[in-house]
């Protein structure tokens, strides 16, 4: 899936922030206008920085994956850990569909 206003970072050379929850990826780059959705636990770059892994005996995907979903992004700070949440949470209560 192609969104414009989402940027694929496979070269780990933008910032984002991830959630891994209910056995999505939900990522958010810096300057994107939407938080991209992957199915299962989706790292498409190195890991540089990690405040907390519960990643214990999930098979982890590297490398390029496929979009599964975009949700708008409503705030402007990438780095917002909570409103990420907020906004995987309400996407999950709405049915997991796709975009």
């Amino acid at each position: 899936m192609l969104v414009q206003g989402l940027t694929y970072p496979y070269l780990g050379d933008t910032p984002c922030s991830r959630l891994y929850m209910y056995g999505y990826t939900f990522r958010l780059v810096k300057g994107d206008r939407y938080i991209a959705v992957f199915k299962g636990t989706c790292v498409e770059t190195r890991r540089y920085f990690i405040i907390r892994d519960h990643l214990a005996n999930h098979r982890v995907l590297e490398g390029q994956q496929p979009v599964h979903a975009a949700i708008p992004v409503t705030w402007s700070d990438w780095a917002d850990d909570w409103l990420l949440r907020r906004e995987a949470e309400k996407w999950v209560r709405g049915g997991t569909r796709t975009a």
